[in-house]
């Protein structure tokens, strides 16, 4: 499951990169730069400013793979010591999780301003509401989780 996490986050990484490298000639000097909370567009900029949502992609990506190296002992989690091992698992897997929808949600923001600079589309639109619907229900999944784990996790192993 790991790795069809990864390649999913992967591909959304390649498709965002692939995306602004073909449209990148026929766009307008001046793109969206940011959209309101309506999902309107409020602010215009320069259109080399998609490579800015295109290098925090990659550096969120990059971010979050090398998570997995950190020992993890450093890691900040309210259980015991001896319940570490029973609630790891559920920790990557929610992070693996999170690094898929921030890679799809900024590859659906790079699309969405895209259109909105060719004149395709208005605004983000209902994607950008579910996309974060879809990381916070993801986020509490697994705490609740994590929870109910280390709950049945005896004090000692």
């Amino acid at each position: 499951m790991k790795a069809f996490r990864e390649i999913l986050a992967a591909a959304a990484l390649v498709f965002t990169v692939i995306t602004v490298v073909l449209n990148y000639s026929s766009l307008p000097q001046q793109i969206p730069t940011h959209f309101g909370a309506n999902g309107v567009v409020d602010g215009w900029g320069d259109k080399s400013t998609i490579w800015i949502l295109v290098a925090v992609l990659a550096f969120e990506y990059i971010l979050l793979s090398l998570v997995r190296f950190i020992p993890q002992s450093m890691f900040n989690m309210p259980v015991r010591p001896e319940q570490r091992a029973a609630a790891m698992p559920f920790a990557f897997a929610m992070l693996d999780w999170i690094k898929v929808e921030t890679s799809c949600l900024f590859a659906f923001i790079v699309r969405s301003t895209l259109a909105v600079a060719k004149g395709q589309a208005q605004g983000l639109g209902l994607g950008f509401t579910i996309s974060l619907v879809a990381i916070f229900a993801t986020s509490i999944y697994y705490i609740v989780r994590m929870r109910r784990v280390v709950a049945t996790t005896p004090e000692t192993l």
